[in-house]
């Protein structure tokens, strides 16, 4: 299989994606595909302050109705995660949503966690605007699978792929006590190929050369770079594109906006950001979860403690070992021997002890039998789990049924 045939998708599915394109560009104009500025996610684009509250969403949402050339003022809410249930990467429950249009006044809503990550958060707002945008122009179709995937290339012809592009797929970290784990966040429903396909479209209509091309590409990293470049490499012809979407020669079109102008101040009513109550802030621990369902981790302390006898006799074998030269000799298989039986102890005498924790992978406090909600994070015990790795499957099936 070539190189190519993994990094682009198949013919059907990029004849589509110029395809819908091409619809946006009959609907609406070429202006917003070949002219509007290609927001990315640094100070140049966002110069508003942030001082974490409603003030600064508002700021924030605002600049992206700008860039998507919808005059028009927003209303967007800081919604606690309570009662969210966990993270989706579309409507309700996402890190930002399109919520209604209400007099054709755009309302969004933003988990109040998300407030803490400006690389979720930015792009999610930027496609809940996108979405607000397909109300406003009544593009939105009937069938809601394919209105989100339209969605998602709705946001890539408005300017927005650079910030949508990274985000639909973005690996990262979260430390829990002393252990971090690998986290995945996602955002809208189509592939980051495709998108990235759907990127270098944009690129190839706009004649962008190799350089501007290739810090494109730096900017995306990992995958959707070289998913990207792939795209460029394929669309070689920029006249036979711009014909198929229907974009006229580039000798017709209007300048391009001015970046200056579109991060004028944006007149929010109340400049004053002291006043603003943080919503962005990590409270830690202890309340946390106040509200929210947690699990009670149900299992033995046969291996916690199988861990505490004989590690230590490991750790410490190791150690003498290392100290031959002082004449004290240690055989480590002896050593062995006597960590195994200790760690065979440890499983015995833990099978015995019933050992009940919060799921919270934060928190972890020990829950008495009697106890109904979690001491430390203050979660609601809603269920019984017997091992951490069930959290997230018990959680969406708690969310499914509260949803029936």
């Amino acid at each position: 299989m070539a190189d190519d045939d993994v990094l682009l998708p198949p013919a059907d599915e990029r004849a589509a994606i110029v395809a819908a394109l091409g619809e946006l560009v009959r609907a609406q104009g070429h202006e917003h595909l070949a002219l509007a500025v290609m927001v990315e996610p640094d100070e140049r684009y966002f110069p508003d302050k942030w001082a974490g509250g409603e003030g600064s969403l508002y700021r924030l949402a605002k600049r992206l109705l700008v860039y998507a050339d919808l005059d028009t003022d927003v209303r967007a809410s800081i919604e606690d995660d309570v009662g969210l249930g966990p993270m989706s990467p579309v409507g309700p429950g996402a890190p930002a949503w399109f919520v209604k249009l209400e007099a054709g006044t755009p309302v969004l809503a933003v988990r109040a966690s998300s407030l803490r990550e400006p690389l979720v958060l930015v792009p999610a707002l930027a496609r809940a605007v996108t979405e607000a945008w397909r109300a406003r122009h009544r593009l939105t179709v009937r069938d809601p699978a394919r209105e989100q995937q339209l969605v998602d290339l709705t946001a890539i012809y408005l300017g927005f792929g650079m910030l949508t592009v990274p985000a639909a797929v973005r690996h990262g970290t979260s430390r829990a006590s002393s252990r971090v784990r690998a986290t995945v966040s996602k955002l809208g429903v189509t592939s980051p190929r495709t998108l990235a396909y759907a990127l270098a479209v944009v690129a190839r209509t706009r004649d962008l050369d190799g350089p501007r091309r290739a810090r494109m590409a730096a900017a995306l990293a990992g995958n959707e770079a070289a998913f990207f470049s792939a795209g460029c490499a394929a669309l070689a012809d920029g006249d036979a594109l711009r014909a198929e979407l229907g974009v006229p020669a580039p000798s017709e079109w209007s300048d391009p906006p001015a970046l200056s102008l579109l991060t004028a101040p944006i007149d929010d009513g109340d400049p004053s950001v002291s006043r603003e109550v943080r919503r962005d802030e990590d409270k830690g621990v202890v309340g946390m979860n106040a509200g929210k369902p947690v699990f009670r981790v149900e299992r033995s302390k046969a291996m916690r403690l199988a861990k505490m006898f004989g590690l230590p006799v490991v750790l410490l074998g190791m150690l003498a070992g290392r100290m031959a030269h002082t004449g004290l000799e240690i055989e480590m298989w002896k050593v062995f021997v006597i960590a195994g039986g200790l760690a065979l102890f440890g499983l015995a005498v833990g099978r015995l002890i019933p050992d009940s924790r919060c799921s919270e992978p934060k928190c972890g406090a020990t829950l008495r039998p009697e106890l109904t909600e979690c001491p430390m994070c203050g979660g609601r015990i809603a269920g019984v789990i017997h091992h951490p790795r069930e959290r997230l499957a018990a959680e969406e099936a708690l969310a499914r049924e509260d949803a029936r």
